[in-house]
């Protein structure tokens, strides 16, 4: 299933980003916030944390006031993502919410999918106007090393 994966981020515009994620018989599509997190700095951090190892990683996508959460849990090989929503930023007092969305599969094919969904997004709008639109710098560093360690 990880390996039918897409994300697809639009470039950013007065500080917001549509976020498309597809999987087989699922689409999730939502416009998420600059603030109050750089949540596309956080997935591509976690995207390389998912090829470093990291058991558990969690990326939240501000819709105000909805947030989104990417829960990514790696072991033995294998990651599950489940895209959780909350109603607002009370998503931390504990109330459980059923995934909106579940991928499971290999963890260097989540990592790539994320990756490549990254990529597109940096070509399709120049770092200068990318800062701006979005308020925060592309992650240039982390996507370029996360793509070394897919090659390797």
């Amino acid at each position: 299933m990880a390996k039918e994966m897409r994300l697809d981020i639009k470039p950013p515009a007065d500080g917001w980003v549509t976020v498309r994620l597809t999987a087989p018989g699922a689409v999730l599509e939502f416009a998420a916030s600059y603030t109050p997190r750089d949540s596309i700095r956080d997935l591509a951090s976690a995207a390389a944390g998912l090829l470093a190892g990291v058991p558990d990683q969690v990326v939240v996508w501000n819709t105000e006031p909805a947030e989104y959460e990417f829960r990514f849990v790696t072991a033995a090989g294998r990651t599950r993502l489940e895209v959780r929503q909350y109603a607002d930023i009370r998503r931390q007092s504990g109330r459980p919410s059923n995934p909106v969305l579940v991928v499971e599969g290999n963890v260097v094919a989540i990592a790539r999918a994320l990756w490549r969904g990254l990529r597109r997004l940096q070509g399709g709008v120049p770092g200068e106007e990318f800062a701006a639109a979005w308020r925060h710098p592309f992650p240039t560093a982390t996507v370029r090393r996360l793509g070394e360690c897919l090659r390797e």
